[in-house]
């Protein structure tokens, strides 16, 4: 594989997604979301006498459980089905370059994108936090940012995967949104009224909040940033008993799976679908 070719597909991709009308939505409302829940949360923690970083982020994570994946999921979902569809796929892969270096290439550019995006928002974000004299170190807010993108990577990873087998744009987009409304009602919530009617098992209980990754998003934020225990949920609290000290890296473990794994199983399909 040529690096030279990989990362001139990804410039190719990321000046793409720029002129795209999709990225300058996505950018403004995460920008002005992101910084109306930093400035409340703030507001909120300064009220009850409770100002800082910590209480500030447990806000914060409501926010970024809810946008941060369906922006990845639709990002990642759009970027081959939509040179597939207009056929611009099919010339690219007719020029001297190997499937693997258009796969590779065109989802770097595509988590630039996304890298992007984040990294407006939470600029905004921590200037909106610095003006209302947040307290706690900004290593913590470095934190959430890393914890934020490797979820923001996964779901991209997802919908990429996705992206490389459907032929049609509104369909890969229909499957992300619907897989985006499954992993946030299957939430706390869902697994609580589960729990009640199916009488689950604390172990059971604990290994379907594993599966989703958007919980266990939540659940190692909160373990490293040590905020507010609330945010937890039952299964949260069990995982913190039955695990410990491990529990942080078998989280991170699981997060960097769904950033991996997606990967090989859409560019096998990729191969079957469009390399002929």
């Amino acid at each position: 594989m040529d690096r030279s070719v990989v990362m001139a597909i990804a410039v190719r991709e990321a000046r793409g997604g720029l002129r795209n009308r999709w990225f300058l939505l996505y950018a403004a409302a995460f920008v002005v979301l992101i910084v109306a829940f930093a400035w409340v949360a703030l507001a909120g923690s300064n009220v009850a006498g409770q100002a800082g970083f910590g209480r500030t982020a447990a806000g914060l994570l409501n926010l970024l459980l809810l946008m941060v994946p369906l922006i990845g999921l639709t990002i990642g979902a759009q970027t081959l089905v939509a040179e597939r569809q207009d056929r611009t796929l099919d010339y690219l892969l007719a020029q001297p370059v190997s499937a693997a270096e258009v796969f590779v290439g065109k989802y770097l550019g595509a988590a630039a994108l996304m890298a992007l995006i984040l990294a407006i928002g939470f600029g905004w974000a921590g200037a909106a936090l610095a003006l209302r004299g947040a307290g706690g170190s900004l290593g913590n807010f470095g934190v959430l940012i890393l914890l934020t993108t490797l979820l923001a990577l996964g779901m991209l990873s997802v919908g990429y995967l996705v992206s490389s087998v459907t032929r049609q744009t509104s369909a890969a987009l229909g499957i992300v949104v619907t897989l985006w409304l499954v992993l946030v009602i299957v939430g706390d919530l869902g697994l609580m009224g589960s729990a009640l009617v199916m009488g689950l098992r604390p172990d059971s209980l604990l290994a379907l909040t594993l599966v989703n990754p958007l919980d266990t998003y939540k659940l190692v934020s909160v373990q490293i940033l040590q905020t507010s225990l609330e945010v937890l949920g039952p299964a949260g609290v069990y995982a913190i008993d039955r695990f410990g000290a491990r529990l942080t890296p078998v989280l991170l473990a699981i997060e960097a799976v769904w950033v991996v794994l997606p990967l090989p199983i859409g560019y096998w399909l990729f191969k079957r679908t469009d390399v002929h």
